[in-house]
């Protein structure tokens, strides 16, 4: 692979279970919330599958057992061979932020086509400037972080790009996703298992938040390759699900657009634009219009772990020019507020009843954030804050969906007073002394994360490496001002414009 730089995502694994993000401290003290059968369903939409690949029968592609993960210990799958370079088109890539897309953005609602792409080149790639720094490790060094995580930040990258497939998707199963656990006493029947589209996403989505693309720099063959293989499994509505089952289905096209989105805000590469354009379409007509949300079924009611995905993906798209409906925005401020819990309503809960829950909390703070709520200094913000606190990396067992969410909303809230501040200083501690000790040191998945994690077992060795690199990359993923600001630069305003 080529030389170490910076850190991945998490892939979800969370299909066929009621909540799926089920928390590692719901295994502590919080109850479930009782299974509704209705929710049970399956998707009545046929499942996209790639045409023409056969990604199970890979030349070289030797398989791994579940029993082989059992335990930390290295895996015996080679690498894959370094994606082809012509997987994505070699069309003229734009050379400068003034060069138009070759795709208009239509976006909803109308609005001047060079107006979105003013907005998209003057503030969409200072949303992620900070990526790039020349002087990144002192600003590292500044917020809480080390040489030594970034040392594990381009050891989880260089990985993560030795585990990509020939085809250009980082193969779910292959790396042990699907491997049942039980997790909270219930059999998921090896959910994640056809999650390739949702893994894919949150490893580009970690090479991207190291600063890299796909128009240069070490890992942009992997990035090309694996933007072309989502585009390929795109279908005619819009959908990046790719072959996941129905329960994963809404978490892995989510996390796809995400991506798409990310590469096509940050390059302004045209190529992107209509199949982001395609996956903020198929979003809008899958949301719960009456409650705001979104879950496995179009329309059905909505849960707190799938608002997080969807509203980074819409975000991201935003960012790059591509907008959803006014209409959308209002009815997802409708799902988070009534999610919302706790004496000052800092606290949330995965579905609109239900328990409270840490993950929920720490989805929603990050959720508010970007959705430009003024949250910082607030007594909700205070409340929600020590309930993340309470239960810090190596607390537990390793939640890293947990940890992923935590760490962006303690950090954007880190400048609202002494008290966010003291608390992101005890999470940051926490968090990089953890991550760096449980980092695989030698074999064959050196720089890695091992996936005997709370969901781990469903979304395999990719998923717990791609959100632990990104957990070490929350120093510089989005705009990293010493002052917090509300909205922040990667957040949306009411009125849909940046402030």
């Amino acid at each position: 692979p080529p030389p170490a730089p910076l850190p991945p995502t998490e892939p979800p694994g969370k299909q066929q279970r009621e909540n799926p993000v089920a928390e590692a401290d719901a295994a502590e003290q919080t109850p479930q919330a009782a299974p509704n059968p209705a929710n049970q369903e399956t998707n009545a939409e046929a499942e996209a599958r790639l045409p023409d690949v056969d990604v199970r029968q890979e030349p070289g592609d030797i398989g791994q057992s579940s029993d082989a993960l059992k335990s930390d210990g290295p895996s015996t799958i080679a690498p894959a061979p370094p994606p082809a370079a012509d997987m994505f088109p070699q069309a003229a890539v734009p050379d400068s932020a003034a060069t138009p897309p070759q795709q208009a953005y239509a976006p909803a609602p109308p609005a001047d086509a060079d107006d979105a792409l003013m907005i998209a080149q003057q503030i969409g790639p200072p949303a992620y400037s900070a990526r790039r720094l020349a002087e990144r490790l002192q600003l590292v060094e500044r917020e809480g972080g080390s040489r030594a995580t970034e040392d594990a930040v381009a050891a989880g990258l260089a990985w993560l790009a030795a585990a990509q497939s020939a085809d250009g998707r980082w193969d779910a199963s292959r790396w042990s996703a699907g491997r049942e656990t039980r997790t909270l006493g219930q059999n998921r029947q090896g959910a994640g298992a056809r999650a390739d589209t949702g893994v894919t996403g949150l490893a580009l989505l970690a090479l991207m938040g190291a600063g890299h693309t796909h128009t240069e720099g070490p890992y942009a063959e992997n990035i090309r390759a694996g933007l072309a293989f989502l585009l390929a499994t795109q279908t005619a509505d819009g959908s990046l699900a790719g072959d996941a089952a129905p329960f994963s289905q809404t978490y892995c096209h989510s996390m796809a657009a995400f991506a798409l989105a990310e590469a096509l805000a940050t390059t302004q590469d045209g190529r992107l634009a209509a199949g982001v354009r395609r996956a903020v379409d198929h979003l809008v007509d899958r949301q719960d219009r009456a409650g705001g949300g979104w879950r496995y079924k179009p329309g059905a009611e909505g849960d707190m772990s799938q608002m997080g995905w969807v509203i980074m993906a819409l975000r991201s798209a935003e960012l790059a020019g591509v907008d959803a409906p006014p209409t959308v925005w209002s009815s997802i401020e409708r799902f988070v507020r009534a999610t919302r819990r706790g004496q000052a309503g800092g606290l949330a809960c995965y579905q609109r009843t239900g328990p409270v829950s840490r993950t929920m909390t720490a989805e929603s703070l990050y959720c508010r954030q970007i959705l430009g709520w003024r949250v910082a200094g607030t007594a909700a913000a205070d409340e929600a804050v020590s309930s993340l606190v309470s239960a810090v990396p190596g607390s537990g067992r390793a939640n890293l969906y947990f940890w992923y969410y935590a760490g962006l909303a303690l950090h954007h809230n880190r400048g609202a007073n002494r008290t966010a501040r003291h608390a992101w200083t005890h999470w940051n501690a926490a968090m990089t002394r953890t991550l760096t000790a449980s980092q695989t040191a030698a074999g064959p998945d050196a720089g890695s994360w091992s996936p005997d994690t709370v969901w781990g077992g469903y979304g395999g060795r990719v998923y717990s490496t791609a959100l632990a690199t990104m957990c070490l990359e929350v120093y510089y993923r989005y705009d990293a001002s010493a002052v917090a600001r509300d909205p922040w630069i990667a957040s949306r305003s009411p009125a849909g414009r940046f402030r």
